[in-house]
């Protein structure tokens, strides 16, 4: 998969960020805020365009991947009112050898500027497929296949490792390689991916926001 990304380099608290903004220029994507879940809706060319987020944030040990998400408030016609939430997210996925706090990230996204056009290429074997232990890693309680959230400046920050990345990451491209077909085939269900933060399977909620993200395709998107 092939998509147009820019690259900006942030100067801050004395030191130097690469963040690649990798937001969906077409399609339609939302992550609401529930209190108690995070919903994010996507159609096709979004659920690619998240995709490839998760296979550069694998990929790019240094680098912050930002998701905008925020101009999409609506939501997909179809779903209830109390599936929707005035709270609207960004996204960033990252990886800890970055050592990235979170609390500086409304510093470093007022700081981006126009970047650097640039276009990357994730190809499809990045994202492992294989049997039900394969494609939900968190079962086995390997920490190194969880992902960490975390909450700032109106932003969902997903932290991991490369093997966590690209192991939810085979979730994530599901949607774009199933969810349509899904879609026709049984008519009034929908292709969803569920990702928690780490230890949440082990009592260890997280204390800000909630722990639970839930992203569905939404075929044929139309505005409520």
């Amino acid at each position: 998969m092939k998509w147009s990304t820019t690259v900006h380099q942030v100067r801050h608290g004395g030191e130097e960020y690469r963040v690649v903004k990798a937001g969906p220029r077409s399609g339609r994507a939302v992550l609401y805020d529930n209190g108690w879940s995070l919903d994010m809706y996507v159609d096709r060319q979004a659920a690619e365009s998240l995709a490839v987020a998760w296979g550069l944030a694998a990929r790019s040990r240094r680098s912050l991947v930002y998701v905008p998400l925020k101009a999409g408030r609506e939501g997909p016609a179809g779903i209830g009112e109390w599936q929707r939430s005035s709270v609207v997210l960004d996204l960033v996925l990252v990886q800890p050898a970055l050592g990235f706090p979170p609390s500086r990230w409304k510093a470093v996204r007022g700081r981006l500027g126009a970047g650097r056009p640039h276009t990357m290429e994730i190809p499809a074997t990045d994202f492992p497929r294989g049997g039900e232990d394969d494609d939900r890693p968190a079962r086995r309680g390997n920490r190194r296949d969880e992902l960490r959230f975390g909450h700032a400046a109106g932003t969902l920050f997903l932290t991991g490792t490369a093997t966590a990345f690209r192991s939810t990451g085979a979730l994530v491209h599901a949607l774009v390689t199933d969810g349509p077909a899904r879609a026709l085939d049984y008519p009034g269900t929908h292709e969803c991916v569920t990702l928690e933060h780490d230890g949440a399977r082990h009592g260890r909620p997280l204390r800000h926001g909630p722990g639970m993200m839930h992203i569905e395709y939404a075929h044929g998107w139309k505005v409520a």
